[in-house]
């Protein structure tokens, strides 16, 4: 038979135990996410300074980071049918409005990271003397744009070549059509297409390997706003907002012009009015 008084030390005990337990409940969900792993669907157009961003955001909060880069419809379509990922970092609102509407963001959590403005690329040394927009227009000249249906910039270039009034010389030319901007970097490379229309952050993050040609901004239909927005998939919401409040601090806007893109909205109307 167990005595009262041996009751009540079982019940004090039980309570003492309970309220470890509790308390070390309390305390790990205070801190759930130190050390998280983030997935996280970009825009290739976002690749040069998005890498360097995570490196750093992982070495500084010990949040490993994987990152799936592709055209910023692409990117989106993968996570919906995935429905994972805790990050989406898009080219401009289009795509932001597509996954809005597609609930697949947490709209609220949308910021605005750097612009990307369209250009002509070359390769270095410029072989076929390409400096505006009509040299792709003439006879021989091998001209690549990314996909119209996955990429901003696919969607862009042939509203400039129309708005010119040289989509069907230019069309003659079009020998491919890249799956982004970092393949027709590489078309641009190996050699097998003469020119193209890709992003201005290119000039400086592969300024040793092609040149840039800024079209005037009458010629533009657009330019690259680049946002992110926590997955409306996250389990991780705490560390994906930190990710997102990492990539919008003056550190990561350093990085951003470090590679060639534009921060500043003001500077963006030399270029796009």
């Amino acid at each position: 038979m167990i005595s009262k008084q041996t009751s009540r030390k079982w019940s004090i005990m039980s309570l003492v135990l309970s309220l470890a337990l509790t308390f070390a409940f309390t305390i790990s969900c205070s801190f759930p996410e130190a050390d998280t792993k983030l997935s996280v669907f970009a825009a290739a157009g976002a690749k040069p300074a998005i890498d360097e961003i995570c490196a750093q955001f992982t070495e500084k909060y010990g949040t490993e980071i994987e990152i799936n880069y592709g055209g910023g419809g692409e990117v989106l379509s993968r996570m919906v049918l995935a429905k994972s990922g805790d990050v989406y970092i898009a080219p401009e609102q289009k795509f932001i409005d597509s996954a809005v509407e597609k609930q697949a963001i947490k709209g609220e959590t949308i910021k605005n990271l750097a612009y990307m403005v369209p250009v002509i690329a070359v390769p270095r040394e410029n072989p076929k003397q390409i400096t505006c927009l009509s040299d792709l227009a003439k006879p021989g000249i091998r001209v690549a744009i990314t996909r119209p249906e996955t990429t901003l910039l696919g969607k862009f270039a042939p509203e400039i070549f129309e708005k010119a009034g040289l989509s069907a010389a230019i069309e003659k030319n079009t020998v491919t059509t890249a799956s982004d901007p970092n393949n027709l970097l590489t078309m641009l490379l190996m050699g097998s297409i003469d020119g193209g229309i890709t992003w201005n952050f290119y000039g400086t993050s592969a300024s040793d390997k092609i040149e840039i040609i800024f079209l005037s901004p009458e010629q533009l239909t657009g330019i690259g706003e680049m946002q992110a927005a926590v997955s409306a998939y996250s389990k991780n919401n705490g560390t994906a907002l930190r990710l997102i409040d990492f990539l919008t601090s003056s550190q990561s806007k350093e990085i951003f012009k470090k590679h060639g893109y534009i921060t500043n909205a003001e500077e963006v109307k030399k270029y796009w009015r």
